[in-house]
């Protein structure tokens, strides 16, 4: 499996942490930031639906035994 590049969005939070302590309104994006933040999430969530499918994939019988116990 390709490795993540997570660097786009690191750089996004890295902007988005600097207009917070600045004080900005706006973050502003250059549309190529913008199109590698977007490939690079796409990547990150498929591949996370993928784990999460495969873990939610084994079998679903879930077996209960009832003791009514004594007093």
């Amino acid at each position: 499996m390709k490795q993540l590049n997570t660097i786009p969005i690191e750089n996004f939070l890295d902007k988005t942490k600097i207009a917070i302590k600045t004080n900005q309104k706006v973050v502003n994006l250059s549309i190529l930031e913008a199109t590698e933040l977007q490939n690079s999430l796409a990547v990150v969530m498929t591949r996370l639906a993928g784990q999460l499918d495969q873990s939610f994939s084994g079998p679903s019988t879930i077996q209960v035994k009832m003791d009514g116990g004594r007093f």
